[in-house]
């Protein structure tokens, strides 16, 4: 089928609605999302992830070769958004602090703002085949590792103190996860302010200075739109 062609179908009122190149596999990415977060991904099916992206069923298989190739498709993009966010925030800071400081808040405005890709990539890991599965492990074993990194560097340095900080870094990673759960960008708190919460509550359990937590809460390079 010629890429063109390939996300030509016809609504229910006779329309023909055709969609090219990347926009049919964005479309079906979308679609898939939506309909993984909120059925799951078994209860899923291609037919419905075409009727949803209004494509033609077999536009998808231009794209993908099944539907576990969008579900690792939709992880790794999320995946790498992330650590990209998280890198960018951390590459400013000197301080094992004021780093660990960056990457939560990081963190935490990213699930936030897309809660329904964070749910899908967390929950979803168990609808992966074994290839599949362990890939996503040692991609998410690797970002864990950037936070475990910088809480052993803290520690180092005096600025930071735990116990373990294996138990130190799983912890507060789903903390800040947990933000997708329940982040209502209606609430009385902006995703940032949100953040800077977690900021606090993550410096102060690793006993940092009231001065390093207000030092950190204070580094933010800027706002994001439409945030308080």
């Amino acid at each position: 089928m010629a890429e063109g062609t390939a996300g030509a179908v016809t609504t229910a009122d006779g329309r023909s609605s055709v969609r090219r190149g990347p926009e049919t596999r964005e479309a079906i990415e979308a679609a898939a999302l939506e309909l993984f977060a909120r059925r799951g991904y078994h209860a899923t099916s291609m037919r419905s992830i075409a009727a949803a992206a209004e494509v033609r069923p077999a536009a998808i298989y231009h794209w993908y070769d099944g539907k576990e190739a969008i579900l690792v498709a939709l992880q790794n993009e999320f995946m790498e958004r992330l650590t990209a966010k998280v890198d960018e925030a951390v590459a400013v800071h000197e301080q094992p602090a004021l780093r660990l400081a960056a990457a939560v808040r990081e963190h935490v405005v990213f699930h936030g703002l897309h809660s329904r890709a964070a749910f899908v990539t967390d929950s979803e890991i168990r609808a992966l085949g074994d290839e599949a599965r362990a890939a996503l492990i040692t991609r998410r074993d690797e970002y864990q590792s950037m936070f475990r990194g910088m809480i052993r560097d803290g520690i180092s340095d005096g600025s930071l103190s735990s116990s373990e900080v294996g138990v130190a870094t799983y912890a507060i990673l789903l903390q800040c996860t947990g933000v997708a759960l329940w982040f209502d960008p209606e609430g009385p708190l902006s995703i940032d302010q949100v953040a800077d919460v977690h900021v606090e509550l993550v410096l102060g359990a690793l006993r940092a200075s009231p001065k390093s937590i207000a030092s950190a809460v204070a580094a933010v390079p800027g706002r994001r739109e439409g945030s308080g």
